[in-house]
């Protein structure tokens, strides 16, 4: 040992590892009350107080567009934000009026159309396929004939009851979508109202959610504003981005399969696309097999390609963009996407990669948070 060498005592050792101990348990415990509240905060308070939240958001998005019409038109703020909403709340219901009419159009045309195709594609090509399968059988044993005679009339049975399944299905969806109407309109209302009020008195409800903030985090919280209106720009930037590739591949597809409107069919389709749930398969499966059924093998080998293509792409685009966009890498966002969608369905699968992010930003900033802990 050299003489300049100044020996370790056991009892530094012991101190050492307790403080790396205790700031194990500090974040361990800080991580959990995290995900606790995250956890509360998506299942219990954000649905009781999201038209409060949708309000304040709009009314954010809303604040540069007030500021412009203030100073080119020189009124008052608040005149100017009155203005802002009346104008922004126009032109949506004009959007949502226009996409509407389009896909009610659509699904009038197609539930119009739907009996024919029944009578005029599903069952020719039911008997058809039991006639090829009669045949095919009677080859090697000659006394299935009568067996597929019932193969088919039960089959046929079992349509006429699945039709009339689903028919009940489709009314008491919307039984229950008459049933959730007026609270939807009430929420819908309720936000309105919440997003002019606070456009209203914007700096002063930004003051008071502001004090409630403890002093020692409000540069924090303060950061964490930016950084949160940055990362839904980045998000709904990327995700816009998938719904337009998703609305180019459903129309190029279309389009080489001569299908007559495919633009709209396409929209239609697109929109579904955004819902993990239900999905471009919602439509182009069912659509293949039909297509299948009434001897069009070449249009439901297309579909059939064309879902395959389409989930394919977002499969691996949307982990891609979404990081991309997040500052995240390819792998924690689709871990990230597939817990949130697991966790929380649906809204889950857009909020986790930004709660990722999150924890990332408190992360790299936990000397403010710890400031008496070591980085």
């Amino acid at each position: 040992m050299s003489a300049h060498t100044k020996p370790v005592k056991f009892s530094e050792v012991v101190f050492v590892q307790q403080a790396k101990m205790i700031r194990f348990i500090l974040w361990t415990a800080f991580a959990l009350c995290v995900f606790g509240w995250a956890f509360a905060g998506l299942h219990f308070i954000l649905p009781a107080t999201l038209p409060f939240w949708l309000g304040l958001l709009i009314a954010a998005a809303l604040r540069p567009l007030t500021l412009f019409f203030s100073q080119k038109m020189r009124i008052r703020r608040r005149s100017a934000a009155v203005f802002a909403t009346i104008l922004f709340y126009t032109l949506l219901v004009v959007l949502l009026w226009a996409v509407g009419l389009v896909i009610w159009g659509q699904l009038c045309s197609l539930t119009a159309s739907l009996p024919d195709l029944y009578k005029t594609a599903f069952l020719p090509a039911l008997a058809r396929f039991f006639e090829w399968l009669s045949r095919f059988l009677s080859r090697f044993v000659p006394d299935l004939a009568d067996t597929v005679q019932l193969w088919m009339q039960s089959l046929a049975s079992a349509a006429a009851k699945l039709s009339t399944s689903l028919s009940s299905a489709l009314l008491s969806f919307c039984t229950d979508l008459a049933a959730a109407l007026p609270m939807v309109l009430i929420t819908v209302l309720v936000t309105i109202f919440c997003s002019a009020f606070i456009s209203l008195d914007y700096p002063r409800v930004m003051a008071a959610l502001h004090s409630l903030i403890p002093v020692r985090f409000r540069p924090l919280a303060d950061q964490l504003k930016g950084f949160a209106a940055t990362t839904l720009l980045r998000l709904l930037r990327a995700y816009l981005l998938l719904l337009l590739i998703t609305f180019l591949e459903l129309c190029a597809g279309l389009w080489l399969l001569g299908v007559n409107g495919f633009v709209s069919i396409a929209a239609i389709i697109a929109l579904l696309d955004i819902l993990p749930v239900l999905g471009t398969g919602t439509v182009l499966i069912p659509w293949a097999v039909i297509s299948l059924l009434g001897q069009n093998g070449g249009r439901a080998l297309g579909l059939f390609v064309l879902y395959l293509l389409i989930t394919g792409a977002r499969s691996l685009l949307e982990p891609k963009l979404v990081g991309q966009q997040l500052g995240l890498p390819p792998l924690v966002s689709l871990v990230s996407v597939y817990a949130g969608l697991r966790l929380f369905g649906v809204l889950g699968a857009v909020l986790m990669p930004c709660l990722v992010l999150a924890a990332r930003f408190l992360w790299q900033r936990r000397k403010t948070i710890f400031p008496s802990q070591p980085s």
